[in-house]
């Protein structure tokens, strides 16, 4: 890989001023303290991260404006089909990795990592996936996964229908260090789902509402609907039925369940009995799909 300058430019269209993204400032505070303290364990302390801005961009757009030297860690969201990336230039993981040995991050320009750099990246990534996870998506029942780091940003392509995205900046610095921009890349489909939640956080049933709730329930379980049981059925074919007259006889065969049927579905099967000197139908099952 051909060396490069130590910094990247970032190509992405400002939406700052879209409703959809504001909630992405308080997360983007989180998460860059998260990051901190992770960083914090290789370099003790030396990094300080901040956020930035969030921007809209389309994907291809914002892969080409990279710097080819760098490492984007993907997170894959299984329950969601989803995944995110985290993008750290490859200039920004030498210096760290040369404060984590006792260096003063001075390091010069180059395209390729050490082996010790990789382990670096490894490590932080799938550090950084339960931090992500409890910020991002605190659902008891989903996960994040580090699914691995890829170096080669040109060569690394997103389905189409990811290609509309949303960058999170955030930016690593030290004494000695410039600010250093890191990219933190969720489709917008996960934007859309943590607002969602966050609507749903700052809006909470209240007293009132689930006053109103029970009412509602209450009323719905009084309602009444027609249920009846068929016997038993017989197909009997056109032209014996042209033919039918008083007296004749057509065979019926009593099933060993009978049906109940609610609005034209079958809801439950039951044997036929008698209660209190009256026919009655006694249930055996309830049908799965009414029952879930």
């Amino acid at each position: 890989m051909t060396a490069v300058a130590p910094q990247a430019v970032h190509l992405t269209r400002s939406a700052n001023e879209a409703a959809e993204l504001t909630q992405l400032e308080p997360l983007a505070q989180r998460v860059s303290q998260a990051m901190q303290q992770l960083l914090a364990n290789f370099t003790k302390g030396a990094f300080t991260i901040s956020a930035g801005t969030a921007n809209a961009a389309r994907y291809p757009e914002w892969r080409i404006a990279q710097n080819p030297f760098g490492a984007v860690l993907r997170y894959r969201l299984p329950k969601r089909g989803d995944e995110m990336l985290v993008h750290l230039p490859g200039f920004l993981i030498c210096q760290i990795v040369d404060v984590y040995y006792g260096g003063t991050g001075n390091v010069q320009a180059r395209g390729e990592f050490s082996s010790a750099e990789m382990r670096f990246v490894d490590s932080f990534g799938s550090q950084l996936a339960p931090l992500l996870k409890a910020e991002i998506d605190p659902d008891p029942g989903s996960v994040i996964e580090y699914t691995g780091a890829e170096i080669d940003l040109l060569q690394l392509n997103w389905p189409r229908s990811r290609d509309a995205i949303v960058v999170q900046s955030f930016f690593a610095e030290s004494e000695k260090i410039k600010p250093t921009p890191v990219g933190l890349i969720l489709t917008t489909d996960t934007v859309r789902l943590m607002e969602n939640r966050r609507s749903a956080d700052e809006n909470p049933v209240g007293p009132a509402d689930a006053a109103w709730s029970e009412r509602v329930r209450s009323a719905a379980m009084r309602v009444k609907f027609p249920a009846r049981t068929v016997l038993t059925h017989c197909n009997v074919p056109f032209s014996k039925m042209l033919t039918l007259a008083p007296g004749d006889i057509l065979p019926l065969l009593l099933p060993a369940q009978v049906p109940l049927i609610v609005a034209g579905r079958v809801f439950a099967r039951g044997t036929l009995g008698e209660s209190n000197g009256r026919a009655a139908l006694m249930i055996e099952n309830i049908e799965k799909e009414m029952d879930q």
